[in-house]
C-alpha cells in the first residue's frame, strides 16, 4: 500500500510521484535551505519523487529574464527530472516565450502577481495568457487569497484552451478552498494542487472528495517549503490507493504531458 515506504522511512517505489509546483534557488524574503538544482534534485532522488515542474524564484522576486535562464539551464542539465515553468511579469511583457518551448522540458507558464506587485486579472497577462491558449499550455498561478480564484475562473472561460493551476488553493482557509471548488465544478480546464505549508487532518480527503480525484496535483513548493511532509500528507491520508496516484503523479502526467 501506498504509505507504508513513509512508515518505514524508505524511498518511494513502484509510484509515479511528480511535484507539479517546485522552484530553484532563493530569495532573503525566507529562511532557505538546500535551493540550487543539483540539491532540489537530490532531495528528490532521496525521496523516490521521479521529477518536479519549476520556476527559479529570482524570476518571481528580482530578475524575471535571468530568473528564466537559470531555469531552462536546470531542465538542460536535468533532461527527465526536471521540467520547467517560464515565469511570466507584467512589467515585462516583451519576453519571447518561442525561444523556451523549443526545448522539450518547459512545459508550462508561471504567475505569481502577488510578488509582481500586481492582479491576475492585469491585462498585462493577456499575451502570455493567449499564448497559453493557443498552445494548450498549463499556467501555475500562485493563489493564496479567495479574489485570486475569482480572477482565474474567469481567466478559464476566457482561455479554455488553457490549463490553470490554482497552486496552493485546495489546502488554503475554507474561504479559498470555497471559490477553488465552485471553480473547478464550473470549469474543466481548473485543476489545484497541494501546496502549502499546514493542513489539518483530513484536508486531503477533503479535497478529492470535492474537487475530484483527477482535478488535484501533488504540489510542495520546495524549497520554500520541505517537500517531505507534503508527500507525506498525500501517501498517508486515508484515500485508497487509486486515488493517491492520481494525486501524487498521474494527473500532473496528463496536464503536463509527460
Amino acid at each position: 500500500m501506498i504509505g507504508s515506504n513513509v512508515l518505514r522511512g524508505e524511498p518511494f517505489e513502484g509510484v509515479f510521484i511528480f511535484d507539479i509546483h517546485a522552484h530553484l534557488h532563493q530569495t532573503s524574503d525566507f529562511q532557505m535551505t538546500h535551493t540550487s538544482p543539483d540539491e532540489v534534485v537530490d532531495t528528490m532522488n532521496k525521496l523516490g519523487i521521479a521529477g518536479g515542474c519549476v520556476s527559479s524564484i529570482l524570476s518571481i522576486h528580482a530578475d524575471c529574464r535571468l530568473g528564466n535562464q537559470l531555469m531552462l539551464d536546470a531542465v538542460k542539465k536535468y533532461p527527465g527530472k526536471l521540467y520547467g515553468y517560464v515565469t511570466v511579469s507584467p512589467h515585462d511583457n516583451g519576453i519571447d516565450l518561442d525561444p523556451f518551448f523549443e526545448e522539450p522540458g518547459v512545459k508550462g507558464l508561471k504567475v505569481h502577481a502577488a510578488f509582481h506587485r500586481a492582479s491576475i486579472d492585469d491585462p498585462r497577462y493577456e499575451p502570455f495568457l493567449e499564448y497559453a491558449d493557443k498552445k494548450g499550455l498549463p499556467v501555475l498561478f500562485h493563489a493564496w487569497e479567495a479574489v485570486d480564484t475569482v480572477h482565474i475562473a474567469k481567466l478559464a472561460a476566457r482561455y479554455p484552451g488553457a490549463k490553470l493551476i490554482i497552486g496552493h488553493g485546495a489546502m488554503r482557509t475554507w474561504e479559498v478552498k470555497r471559490e477553488v471548488i465552485a471553480a473547478v465544478k464550473k470549469y474543466e480546464n481548473i485543476f489545484a494542487d497541494t501546496t502549502v505549508s499546514v493542513a489539518y487532518d483530513g484536508a486531503i480527503e477533503y479535497a478529492a472528495k470535492q474537487l475530484g480525484a483527477d482535478r488535484l496535483c501533488y504540489g510542495s513548493d520546495i524549497p520554500f517549503y520541505d517537500c517531505r511532509h507534503v508527500v507525506g500528507k498525500v501517501a498517508t491520508s486515508r484515500l485508497p490507493d487509486d486515488v493517491k496516484e492520481k494525486i501524487l503523479g498521474e494527473n500532473a502526467r496528463k496536464i503536463l504531458s509527460l
